[in-house]
């Protein structure tokens, strides 16, 4: 830092030039009449001259004393504002950041300055933090919940299963709920694994340049066995083949989660139809089916996570509601997005973007 450039130093600088300029002035007043009285014999001038050095050494010190003093308390009020502010920061009051300054320009002025950015990045990290303690504390209580009512049904169903007097036909089908209740909990642990790994970034999305098409090919064959048990035809006579950077594997994902819900909630001989659609800055891939359906006062709700729809159709499908939430996550990741279409025939549809740009070398 060039204290010559900084303004409270020019000011007290300034202020001494014109302390010195003064006394330089009297002292050639002074050295004038001096010469003048040494021209007169026997005036005695000169007994005077110890009091006017004393004199003029003491105006010398008491200006310098001043400015000094004034520089010295102008420095300790920042600092006084500045500790009062840190002060109130480690006790939890962030109204004090207001960037007052005393001067626009100087050092000082940077430091109380620097010390308000430094405080407000300060509060919003603490915030950051309240907010992620707010998550942590719903999910872990989301997590128990939806844990909590297999483990509920496997107590009872291993309860009845300890009884002898069962009969081979009523322990075989104990056996058959309790092995479906197990897989619930196996699909919920993978799930929320999923889920926090993506979400703690644990997981880094790896864009390639592959064929999208080939893609949801990929997902269409990890759900074709439920929709043939349920006599669904799968329409794919939209797709085009178009070469994109995507993460393959997570994108995969994300389609399979919403072509399994449309399978979910379509009756049997429905249809589902999967189309593509190329844009200026996206391919749009839209997923639509006969099914039940989304209301629209569900419509903002079907992406946040463990939310399921109110219907009695709904609520006795298998699921936990995490996978539209994982969906729209793994899109987002990759700059694109998912949204749900309101559409006037029954059923629902999902147009999933994802971007065109180039991947990165």
């Amino acid at each position: 830092m060039d204290w010559r450039k900084d303004p409270l130093f020019k000011r007290y600088l300034l202020a001494l030039i014109i302390a010195a300029a003064a006394i330089a002035a009297l002292l050639l007043g002074s050295d004038i009449l001096y010469i003048r009285r040494l021209a007169s014999p026997g005036s005695g001038f000169y007994h005077w001259l110890p009091l006017r050095d004393a004199g003029l050494m003491l105006l010398i010190t008491a200006v310098n004393l001043v400015l000094f003093t004034r520089m010295i308390n102008h420095i300790a009020a920042a600092l006084e504002r500045t500790s009062s502010a840190a002060d109130r920061i480690m006790a939890g009051d962030f109204s004090s950041l207001s960037g007052h300054s005393g001067n626009r320009e100087g050092i000082i002025s940077r430091l109380e300055s620097q010390f308000g950015q430094m405080s407000r990045r300060l509060q919003l990290s603490l915030e950051s933090m309240h907010r992620e303690k707010e998550k942590v504390k719903a999910l872990t209580s989301d997590i128990s919940h939806q844990i909590k009512t297999p483990l509920a049904s496997l107590q009872v169903l291993n309860s009845l299963l300890l009884e002898e007097e069962l009969s081979p036909q009523e322990r075989q089908e104990f056996l058959h709920h309790s092995q479906k209740e197990i897989e619930k909990l196996e699909w919920l642990s993978t799930s929320l694994l999923k889920m926090s790994h993506l979400e703690s970034g644990m997981i880094q999305l790896k864009k390639e340049k592959g064929d999208l098409r080939q893609t949801i090919v990929a997902a269409v064959n990890g759900i074709y066995p439920q929709a043939l048990e349920k006599d669904i035809e799968i329409d794919m006579s939209g797709l085009m083949s178009l070469r994109i950077c995507h993460d393959i594997r997570w994108t995969r994902e994300a389609l399979f989660n919403v072509m399994e819900n449309a399978v979910k909630y379509t009756p049997t001989q429905g249809h589902i139809k999967i189309g593509m659609e190329k844009l200026e800055q996206y391919v749009k891939v839209d997923i639509e089916d006969s099914g039940i359906g989304i209301p629209p006062q569900e419509m903002e709700h079907i992406f946040e996570r463990f939310y399921r729809g109110r219907s009695q159709a709904i609520q006795n499908a298998p699921g936990l509601g995490i996978g539209l939430y994982l969906s729209r996550n793994i899109l987002e990741e990759q700059g694109g997005g998912i949204i749900a279409v309101p559409t006037e025939k029954p059923g629902s549809k999902f147009s999933l973007l994802l971007s065109l740009q180039n991947c990165k070398e």
